[in-house]
């Protein structure tokens, strides 16, 4: 099926829904703005950045036994 047929397909679709619930989610999605992977993993940290940190975070805790 080529993508005008999908996308006739997906028209057909939304028009038959009248839940008000699922109109929101569609609207929601459709207003989400595309996930940019590069410009995200410049600001991750590194596995052993998040060991450390989750490290300090236990010892923080006060332990119960």
């Amino acid at each position: 099926m080529n993508i005008t047929a999908h996308k006739k397909n997906i028209i057909q679709w939304v028009n038959t829904i009248n839940d008000p619930n699922v109109l929101e989610q569609l609207e929601l999605f459709r207003k989400e703005k595309p996930f940019d992977f590069d410009k995200e993993i410049k600001d991750a940290i590194s596995g052993e950045e998040l060991k450390r940190r989750t490290t300090e975070f236990l010892k923080s805790l006060t332990w119960k036994k």
